[in-house]
């Protein structure tokens, strides 16, 4: 999947979700991904920079109804902004790992079931999807899936280590 400066075009269909007849129209690859994390059964792993795509989030939360485990990495520094889903997350039961060292995670990458990869430039803002020159891609091909998956249990290991989780901060509280 490609967006370009031509994807602001199709952000007034946003509100109906109705792809126009462009073939690379964002709202059609966007349904795609809700389609993909809709369809999570066992496991919904998301290490992203930024997450304010209220859609997006929509499809976490309902995953996290149906009793799939949702974990979340977030950057720290992108986490604080007003339209992070974050606060959405917390208040729906969802505990996101933010990471706070040194270094900027950087990741986008979201995998489901530990079977189906989606990667890419993409933060998952309306920005990036309406206005960006972004690519996506989607995949089962296990040898790109599970690098990701260690990557990702490397990276919650490492930031559950530093007690970086939020469950022991004072946002809980």
């Amino acid at each position: 999947m490609f967006f370009s400066q031509d994807s602001a075009l199709c952000r007034p269909h946003l509100k109906c979700m109705q792809p126009c007849r462009k073939q690379n129209c964002p709202i059609r690859y966007l349904k795609k991904i809700i389609y993909y994390l809709d369809s999570a059964i066992h496991t919904l792993d998301i290490c992203l920079y930024f997450f304010t795509f209220v859609e997006l989030a929509e499809a976490v939360i309902r995953a996290k109804n149906r009793n799939v485990v949702v974990r979340i990495i977030l950057e720290d520094s992108m986490t604080y902004t007003d339209r992070s889903r974050l606060m959405t997350f917390c208040k729906e039961g969802i505990k996101p790992v933010v990471k706070q060292l040194d270094v900027l995670v950087h990741h986008k990458f979201v995998i489901i079931d530990n079977n189906i990869l989606i990667t890419g430039s993409i933060n998952w803002t309306k920005s990036a999807f309406f206005g960006n020159f972004e690519n996506v891609l989607i995949t089962n091909e296990s040898a790109i899936v599970k690098p990701f998956i260690y990557e990702f249990e490397r990276m919650l290991t490492m930031l559950t280590d530093r007690e970086t989780n939020f469950e022991n901060s004072d946002i809980y509280s």
